[in-house]
């Protein structure tokens, strides 16, 4: 007998994409089993953001996905509550067994594993999941290592299921070390790192398959067994751009969810890339006083699309500042502050093309501060009129996105603060708010 494994994973509301997903899967035979390994919400896209991912679970049920796990975005771009409520009309299970509140307690409708029988065989799914955890913590989420919680339950249903799978929002790296280091699995199904393999890879007798992201490809794992037993098990990739194109209407959708006028005052909000904006001037300041710091540091490409007008409205904010980053403060001494403002000048990622991290646009450009000053010239650097004190410790608002270590090292290892849900279309408006009520 054989089954058919479909698996996607970081589809990050490329929902056009999905939807020739979703008109692929309907068409299996009746020996298909659909999974999907978390991202699929994105709130960059107006429908998500409309919707607050409850919308991607209606496409997941269209879908008939059986099993899902979930990603960082649907775990650290959504409120506590509406993390909660996310799977509220979910037709599928979702596991992970990695993320709890801070009473030890799963999160609504989330399981450590689900045990499915299909066609005869007893399939046994365990999910997890990246562990961002200041970013889960400021959230009222704690998430614990996965490779651990991930052993215990292999360990759990092993003798139940004919069949373990794990799918896993971890990385390239990390399920390798789960193929390595844990015993009783058969797959695993990964995600995160955005990686595929055109074949799987086969690490230690475990089948690992991987889909890329954005729905360029749909995963499809041949399981063939005898009676119960699992003998072979096959991967292969199906491009989606060979797939015929379907209807979108999300994005206006989305558009009309985020249609109530906020602003209607007179503003003109330019996008510029590569020299001084009221735009970013006015993001920069906001973020300065709301965080409560010293001093703020952004770039300009986070404006994506300017806008003039009288009626600004939710979707129009949406356009200009689409990324799900969030705000941070981050403590620094005097040196390292310097470090950080010199850094900053060279700005050497101005003509970039910026992939993840929360980032969406497209041309990182110019840094732009706010109540910093810098005389290169004589090497001096302040925060308002004041010197810069090598020994003092000043506070930083910034962005989630620079502390992962590739533009400020500094930032990596530092006292940092998260300030969430906010994103920075919510500083924005707090922003205009400030300057046009």
């Amino acid at each position: 007998m054989e089954i058919k494994l479909y698996h996607t994973n970081d589809i990050h509301s490329h929902l056009s994409t999905f939807n020739k997903i979703i008109r692929y899967l309907k068409d299996r035979p009746d020996n298909s089993y659909y999974v999907d390994l978390g991202d699929h919400v994105d709130r960059s896209h107006p429908y998500t953001e409309g919707t607050l991912g409850k919308g991607n679970v209606e496409l997941l049920n269209e879908a008939h996905v059986k099993v899902a796990t979930i990603g960082n975005n649907e775990g650290i771009t959504l409120t506590h509550e509406d993390f909660n409520a996310l799977y509220d009309e979910a037709d599928f299970k979702v596991t992970c067994c990695n993320l709890f509140d801070m009473e030890g307690q799963l999160p609504r409708h989330l399981r450590l594993h689900v045990i499915d029988e299909f066609k005869g065989v007893k399939f046994g799914f365990i999910g997890a999941t990246a562990e961002f955890t200041p970013f889960y913590k400021a959230l009222g989420w704690q998430v614990t290592e996965p490779l651990d919680a991930i052993r215990k339950q292999v360990e759990a249903i092993r003798s139940e299921c004919d069949v373990v799978i794990i799918l896993s929002h971890l990385g390239i790296f990390a399920d390798r070390r789960i193929a390595e280091e844990i015993p009783g699995i058969d797959l695993i199904l990964g995600a995160h790192t955005h990686h595929h393999f055109d074949k799987g890879e086969r690490v230690n007798g475990v089948l690992i398959g991987a889909a890329g992201r954005y729905g360029e490809y749909i995963g499809e794992i041949k399981l063939q067994f005898d009676g119960r037993h699992l003998v072979q098990k096959e991967a292969r990739l199906i491009e989606t751009d060979e797939l015929a194109d379907s209807e979108d209407h999300y994005y206006e959708e989305g558009r009309d969810l985020l249609s109530e006028v906020i602003h209607h005052s007179l503003i003109s909000l330019p996008r510029r890339l590569y020299s001084a904006s009221y735009t970013t001037a006015l993001l920069a300041r906001e973020l300065r006083i709301e965080l409560d710091a010293d001093c703020a540091l952004i770039n300009s490409g986070l404006i994506v699309e300017g806008y003039e007008g009288d009626s600004l409205t939710k979707y129009d904010l949406h356009k200009m500042l689409p990324h799900p980053i969030n705000p941070v403060k981050i403590t620094l001494s005097g040196r390292e502050l310097k470090e950080v403002i010199a850094m900053s000048s060279k700005h050497e990622f101005r003509d970039e093309i910026v992939k993840g991290y929360g980032f969406r646009g497209d041309v990182f450009g110019m840094y732009v501060t706010d109540h910093i000053g810098y005389i290169q010239s004589e090497r001096q650097f302040f925060v308002g009129d004041q010197l810069i004190d090598d020994h003092q410790t000043y506070t930083l608002a910034t962005l989630d996105m620079y502390t992962f270590g590739r533009f400020f090292p500094q930032f990596v290892q530092n006292d940092k603060a998260y300030f969430m849900p906010e994103f920075l279309r919510d500083v924005m408006q707090l922003a205009l708010d400030r300057r046009f009520s």
